[in-house]
């Protein structure tokens, strides 16, 4: 990166996550985004690697005090 130039994109912390649960082990599983996902997504656990079918409406949202400003 040049001297005097900033970064056009930030990385990280303002992004929004969302959560929903494995239905074969119950761990949390993050969705980046969670504003753009369809009515049904499918996403992989990162624990069990179960790939489940789920539904916009069972997204759990991060709390926001935790974010950053």
């Amino acid at each position: 990166m040049f001297a005097g130039q900033q970064n056009q994109f930030r990385k990280g912390a303002d992004q929004e996550r969302g959560f929903v649960s494995c239905e074969k082990c119950n761990s949390p599983i993050a969705v980046q985004r969670p504003n753009n996902v369809s009515i049904e997504f499918s996403v992989p656990c990162t624990k069990c690697g179960h790939r489940g079918i789920y539904f916009k409406r069972m997204l759990m949202a991060e709390n926001p005090a935790n974010r950053r400003r």
